[in-house]
This record gives C-alpha cells, structure tokens and sequence, in this order.
C-alpha cells in the first residue's frame, strides 16, 4: 500500500478520508510488536472527525515478542486431522478446534520454507487453510533449488498445518471463543481474515485515551477562559 506503485490510490483514500471531514493518520504495523506472535505487517488508516479536534499519533510504544513455544506450546497434543473432504470433527476434538486441514501442498506453497522453529514467531496467518503455515515440531524445509524445496526425508510424518485453535492462538483470541463450521477450510478463513485481537484492542484503547485526554484538554481551556473574563 505505501509503495510507490499504488501513490494515486493512496492520494485518493486521503482525500475520501478529508471530503468525509476526517483527520487521516496511518502508518504500516507489525503485529509482532503488539503482543501477537506473528510477523503480520498491515497499513492502518485511522481517522478522527475534524470537529473533535485532533489528529491520532500511532503509540511509539511495543512489546517484547511472543514465540511459538510461549503461544502454541501446550497444544501439542490432543490435535486431529480433518475428517474425509476436510469435514470437521465436531465435538470429537477434545480442545475445541484443535484439528486441522489435510490434503496436498501446492507447488508455490513448496517454493519457500513455511516452518518456524518454537523460538521464533509465526508467519503471516492466512484466510486459506491450505497456505496455514507447518507446526514448528518439524524441521525447517530442505533447499533443493530456487523455488523449490522439499519436506526432510524421512521426517516427513512431522509436517502438517497450524490446527484452526493453533491459528486462533496466534491471532490472540481467547481460547474460549469458538468457532462453528462444518468444513475446516472455513475455520481458517474466519481467524485469518481477523485484525490480531491483542492488535485491535491497543489501538482501540489507544484511540480511546487520546479522545478522553483531547477532552480534558478542552475542558481546562475553557475553564482559564472563564477564569480570564
């Protein structure tokens, strides 16, 4: 989105933001630095109606990151693969949907290494279940050749996808949210099209605090006007 390439699209969200009588802020993010154990970089545009009377600064505060071990450590076991066509195990998951997506790995998906170790962070969660990045209990991908590599021969059995609780880990949401679905390509889809909740409440409460303080403000200005007459 910042990228030179899309400067006249970026130019016309400004002006959509302005002619709707808002003040635009926005700046690029990395959920890894919010509490969320994911490099999961995203362009937030925030804006502040004009008459309220002030333009929102991003927190230039982070946090320490979170590793796969410390997000998904405890979820080691008990996990399912999907049932035939992927269908759900329903009730019969033990950790509510600790299960994940069977089936092949497409080619792009082979071009790169998609494994994390548990000192690391995750990669980006996806909407598309088969694009789930590999648990972190195998070993990182073997380089065969540019665009291509493959699973470590004779480890093959400790490759498979980030289950949708997994997933729903390392987007933050509590363990005690569930998600229903009958396919589990559409669990994914849920978790992965979400703002990283941790993310979404620190700058929700952030927003917040600058609103309540442009307040305050106000109100002692008044006050030294009337002081002053």
């Amino acid at each position: 989105m910042l990228a030179s390439r899309h400067t006249e699209a970026l130019k016309n969200i400004k002006e959509m933001f302005q002619n709707a009588g808002y003040e635009l802020s926005f700046q690029l993010l990395n959920a890894s630095d919010y509490n969320v154990p994911q490099d999961r970089k995203r362009v937030f545009f925030i804006g502040i109606r004009k008459d309220i009377g002030f333009k929102y600064q991003f927190p230039s505060n982070t946090f320490s990151k979170i590793t796969l071990e410390e997000a998904i450590g405890d979820l080691k076991e008990g996990v399912l693969p999907a049932k035939e066509y992927n269908n759900t195990n329903g009730l019969e998951c033990k950790v509510p949907n600790h299960e994940f997506m069977i089936g092949g790995f497409s080619t792009i998906f082979m071009s790169r290494n998609r494994v994390r170790s548990w000192e690391e962070q995750s990669f980006t969660i996806q909407a598309g279940g088969r694009h789930a990045p590999i648990h972190p209990q195998a070993p990182k991908m073997k380089f065969i050749e540019q665009n291509k590599r493959i699973f470590v021969p004779g480890k093959e059995h400790l490759y498979r996808r980030l289950s949708i609780r997994e997933c729903a880990r390392i987007q933050t949401f509590p363990d005690n949210f569930a998600f229903y679905y009958s396919k589990v390509a559409a669990g994914y889809k849920m978790i992965g099209n979400a703002v990283p909740v941790n993310l979404a409440k620190f700058l929700a409460n952030s927003i917040k605090l600058q609103i309540e303080t442009r307040a305050i403000n106000k109100g002692v200005e008044r006050k030294k006007i009337k002081e002053s007459v």
